[in-house]
C-alpha cells in the first residue's frame, strides 16, 4: 500500500501496540513508514514516532465510516488532534447522513446518545 507523508494511519507495532497517527517518513526500498502516534493502546508511545512496516498500517480514509460508532470515533480522533479542516468535513458529512436519513423516514440515527466504553449509557 502507498502512504504519503501526513496521511492519517492505524495499525499495530512490532510489539503488537495498536496505533493512530500520521505519517512523518517513508522508506519504499525498506517498507517502513514512521508514525508520529496520537492515540495507542500503550500510552507511553503517544506523542512519539515509531517505525512501522507499511504492510502492517491502513489509511484512516480507508475505513468504512458506515458504523455511527466509528464515525463518532473518528469525529473524536480529529478533535483530539486539533485538525480543524478534517473535523469540518467529517461533521459536514454526519449532518448531511442524517439530513438524508430523515427525509428517507428512517429516524433510528437522528437521535444518538453518549457511548462509553462499556456500551450505550442507559
Amino acid at each position: 500500500m502507498k502512504f504519503n507523508i501526513s496521511d492519517w494511519v492505524q495499525g499495530k507495532t512490532k510489539d503488537g501496540e495498536l496505533i493512530h497517527g500520521f505519517v512523518e517518513t517513508v522508506d519504499i526500498l525498506q517498507g517502513f513508514v514512521t508514525v508520529n502516534v496520537v492515540k495507542s493502546d500503550n500510552e507511553e508511545v503517544i506523542g512519539k514516532i515509531v517505525a512501522v512496516r507499511s504492510s502492517w498500517l491502513k489509511n484512516v480514509s480507508d475505513i468504512s465510516l458506515d458504523d455511527a460508532q466509528v464515525f463518532q470515533n473518528t469525529i473524536d480522533l480529529a478533535l483530539d488532534t486539533w485538525d480543524e479542516a478534517w473535523f469540518m468535513e467529517l461533521t459536514n458529512a454526519q449532518k448531511a447522513s442524517r439530513n438524508e436519513a430523515a427525509q428517507a423516514g428512517d429516524r433510528s440515527n437522528l437521535y444518538s446518545f453518549p457511548a462509553n466504553r462499556l456500551g450505550r449509557s442507559a
